[in-house]
């Protein structure tokens, strides 16, 4: 079910735990955040089929962020946080991002992409910030906690390995419908792994990759 049902439901229990720090998000929270910028995102102009790109380390911000991108219809882009600047600034251009996320956790490179992606796309950074990023979090804090009025699923838009000539984005069509429609994922669970109701998930794995967010 989607994050926003359990929040209803479960708004206490723990949506995700950092494993490193402890740092814990609720249902509540992470439904609430979410809220917030999906509003901030209408702010800044996007509507339904634009797109934002993540390149992030496993941040505790990273599913607040595409939480927030798939309640307001929007292509989220998880970029690998292993890649240079180079080859972000390659899938920045090529998704047609329109506002790039990223965090401390990524390095270096994160200093490097300023003076290289396309000026019209907007920087902000979760966690500690430093110029010129924007703080993610101060960008949301000033926005409701409820939900936009226009929300619509949204979707990821993952991009290949690149393994022959440059990566390439997958790209599905939205549906325009609501943002809890049912998942193949859930069904799957349920029948072949047997997943009980909220079960605990340890997800080792990083999440610009294509299974440990969707799952």
């Amino acid at each position: 079910m989607h994050p926003a049902t359990h929040a209803k439901t479960n708004p206490d229990r723990a949506a995700y735990i950092m494993a490193g720090t402890g740092e814990t998000v609720t249902y509540r929270q992470l439904d609430e955040r979410s809220n917030q910028g999906a509003h901030f995102f209408r702010s800044q102009g996007l509507k339904p089929g634009d797109v934002i790109a993540l390149f992030m380390d496993n941040h505790p911000r990273y599913f607040e962020i595409a939480w927030a991108a798939q309640r307001s219809g929007l292509y989220y882009t998880c970029i690998s946080s292993k890649l240079t600047a180079g080859e972000v600034e390659y899938i920045v251009g090529d998704c047609e991002a329109q506002l790039l996320i990223t965090s401390p956790g990524v390095g270096a490179v994160a200093d490097e992409l300023p003076g290289v992606l396309p000026k019209h796309v907007k920087l902000y950074m979760a966690g500690e910030a430093r110029a010129p990023y924007a703080s993610w979090e101060d960008a949301i804090s000033g926005f409701p906690t409820t939900p936009i009025a226009d929300q619509t699923a949204g979707s990821d838009m993952l991009y290949s390995s690149g393994t022959t000539a440059r990566p390439k984005g997958v790209k599905p069509p939205l549906t325009g419908g609501p943002i809890d429609p049912e998942s193949p994922l859930s069904s799957m669970s349920e029948m072949i792994f047997r997943f009980p109701p909220l079960p605990i998930y340890i997800s080792p794995a990083p999440l610009y990759h294509a299974a440990p967010p969707r799952w």
